[in-house]
């Protein structure tokens, strides 16, 4: 390595729900929930083909191909989840949801939601907003824009010390180059600090993430004629569907630090950031807890007086801390982040200048506060008060010699459940993909069944095509005389043709012909019988007949 290349390798703990926005969702169309276990299953067209028989393939695309309107979409949403069983087998793996999304899905998948004015149908489209993934594995993924973005708040709250604005016209942007001390792409000092994506590590035989519901809730209360005011979002029932990596997993990302140390080589200063501004990872460290530390303690106090968080979640963060991590976090070894959407305004913004737009009531003007008014939580429920957690904490540890055993143990101990989950469910997902291999080897022996008798049938077509092609044309029109009828009665037919005159000379010595060895197949050629029997006497005289035109 280059003396001035120092690199570090980070260990992420996500310690709460952590949502990272990537502008795509699960939509019913690529998603089915297992109500009775509360499990969603994402895939994608050619899964949901894989799973179908051809019938159900064809009444899947009959319903595509109809009009594009809001009856066409809610009969897809039916028709997968009426066939969710047989994709699940071709889907991701499950997802688990919270307690009251799978009862939301049972009651609004493939129905109208509600109706506009004019009577217009809303359906309910059900969309779930995915958290930042891998595309090649579809695991999730902390992007190395959103770390550097988070540490970059953190450096930018320590140079700033608290101060205000220089003056009240000073924008975001010249606020980071006045503290940065650049005015140019090479002279920003985040340019020496170069982080990676970090990767998932997490054990596959848990989930990495869950489906959440986001809930607001006020700060603190707020009385009005002697009523508790809600916030607007949950005055209206507002919520978000988020898929969240779960706090699960102890060091379940790995990401890389690196840093250029320009000042080792004698580089131009006037070509790079200031001198002061070459920070180390110590620095970086302590910048991030100092800025974050504060936040998640104000956080976690404020959510327990209102009575919002989950009290068990809390005791073991204050149990870990005190037990170790604190001194790791003073010491530099270790630091806090706040990562994803809900992270509060508060982690986006710098102490001493923060200036929170409030938006209140219809009709009224917009106010501005050093602090939001509201959380955004994450909640099983929609209308959970209680047993809440915040989103986006992340414990990053710095080229960690051994592991945190406090709390890898809290985080392993608490979700043997979820273990026993994610198993049960990968278990049936084998089965049900085994059922569905079966069903496909069935159907398609069955395919080739019919190919292989429409090739047979092809073929005795062709044979038959020459056979008719080698006859002579009388017996090119025997046969077309007597492919309507039934073949007992062939020679009686012929016969009674025969006496009308429909052949002659040479032509109907030949009918006889065949008349005869008709009736001799049959045993009906009787032109010697002298018994007394009365059909057979019939048939002497029909067999005598045939005989007289033989004779001609």
């Amino acid at each position: 390595m280059s003396p001035f290349l120092q690199h570090y390798t980070l260990k992420f703990t996500p310690l709460s729900p952590v949502h990272i926005g990537t502008d795509e969702s699960y939509e019913p169309g690529n998603y089915v929930i297992d109500e009775e276990v509360g499990a969603l299953y994402g895939f994608d067209s050619s899964a949901a083909l894989a799973g179908l028989s051809a019938a159900e393939r064809q009444q899947l695309l009959a319903i595509v191909n109809g009009k594009p309107d809001d009856a066409m979409l809610t009969s897809v949403q039916a028709f997968f989840h009426g066939h969710r069983e047989k994709l699940l087998a071709f889907a991701n793996a499950p997802v688990p949801t919270a307690t009251g999304i799978k009862s939301l899905y049972e009651k609004r998948i493939g129905k109208v939601a509600q109706h506009e004015a004019q009577g217009k149908r809303v359906i309910n489209k059900l969309e779930i907003d995915r958290t930042f993934y891998n595309p090649v594995d579809r695991s999730p993924l902390l992007p190395g824009s959103s770390i550097k973005g988070a540490i970059r708040t953190a450096l930018l709250d320590m140079l700033n010390d608290e101060k205000p604005l220089k003056d009240r016209n000073e924008r975001n942007q010249q606020l980071q180059q006045r503290l940065f001390q650049d005015g140019k792409f090479h002279t920003d000092p985040m340019r020496l600090v170069s982080i990676g994506d970090a990767g998932w590590h997490g054990s596959p035989e848990k989930p990495a993430c869950q489906i959440r519901f986001a809930v607001n809730r006020k700060r603190k209360p707020v009385m009005k004629d002697g009523k508790l005011v809600q916030s607007q979002a949950e005055a209206s029932n507002l919520y978000q569907l988020l898929e969240c990596i779960v706090p699960q997993h102890y060091q379940s990302f790995t990401g890389s630090l690196t840093l250029l140390d320009t000042l080792s080589i004698g580089q131009d200063d006037r070509k790079l950031p200031k001198q002061h501004l070459h920070w180390s990872i110590k620095d970086i460290a302590k910048a991030c807890n100092a800025f974050y530390m504060h936040l998640f303690w104000q956080e976690l106090h404020g959510m327990q007086e209102q009575g919002y968080l989950k009290a068990d979640w809390q005791n073991a963060i204050q149990q870990i801390l005190e037990g170790g991590l604190l001194k790791r976090l003073n010491d530099g070894d270790a630091f806090l982040l706040r990562l994803g959407r809900h992270s509060g305004a508060e982690a986006l913004t710098l102490n001493g200048v923060r200036s929170i737009k409030i938006i209140k009531g219809r009709g009224e003007k917009p106010d501005f506060s050093s602090s939001p008014k509201t959380w955004w939580l994450a909640a099983e429920e929609i209308s959970d008060k209680r047993n809440l957690l915040p989103f986006g904490w992340v414990l990053v540890e710095i080229d960690p010699k051994s592991p945190d055993f406090q709390l890898q143990q809290w985080l392993e101990s608490n979700n043997a459940e979820l273990t026993h989950w994610m198993q049960s469910q990968l278990n049936k997902q084998r089965a049900l993909k085994q059922q569905a291999e079966l069903r496909q080897q069935q159907e398609q022996a069955r395919i080739q069944a019919e190919r292989e008798q429409a090739e047979q049938e092809r073929l005795k077509a062709e044979a038959e095509q020459a056979r008719l092609a080698n006859l002579s044309p009388l017996d090119q029109e025997i046969e077309a005389f007597l492919k309507p009828i039934q073949p007992q009665e062939h020679d009686t037919r012929l016969l009674q043709e025969l006496d009308k005159g429909r052949w002659q000379g040479s032509d109907a010595k030949i009918v006889a012909e065949k008349i005869k060895a008709l009736m001799e197949q049959a045993g009906k050629w009787m032109h010697d019988f002298a018994g007394e029997n009365k059909q057979k006497l019939k048939l002497k005289e029909r067999s005598l007949k045939v005989m007289n035109y033989l004779k001609d």
